[in-house]
């Protein structure tokens, strides 16, 4: 992906969330993450869109540029590769954008649902 000049050296996080392609949804709801390795983690869904989501957890796993999957039960997983972490959170971009026989991943972003 290119981006401008300006969004490269933005000195506020408010002018680097503009970067999103579509709008976060935020939720809090518990799913699973599954890295590479095999690992698997509790995690709380923070937000989630079309392309990808965001998560806290406990686990000390997460590195950027590790490739995951995602979800809420194992027919809902998403492959997905970790693009940033800072504490306990970690921000995903889903490898492909939700299809849309997905339907629980739909039924989060448009109705925000909660554990």
């Amino acid at each position: 992906m290119n981006a401008p000049i300006g969004r490269l050296y933005a000195s506020n996080q408010d002018a680097l969330d503009d970067r999103r392609r579509e709008e976060r949804h935020v939720t809090r709801f518990e799913a699973t993450l599954e890295t590479s390795r095999g690992g698997r983690h509790a995690v709380l869904l923070a937000d989630v869109s079309l392309h990808g989501c965001c998560v806290q957890t406990d686990s000390d796993d997460l590195r950027q540029g590790a490739f995951v999957s995602v979800g809420m039960g194992e027919d809902s997983m998403l492959p997905a590769i970790v693009r940033w972490v800072r504490g306990r959170a970690a921000g995903m971009e889903f490898l492909r954008a939700v299809p849309p026989d997905r339907t629980e991943w739909y039924e989060l972003m448009n109705f925000g649902l909660e554990a």
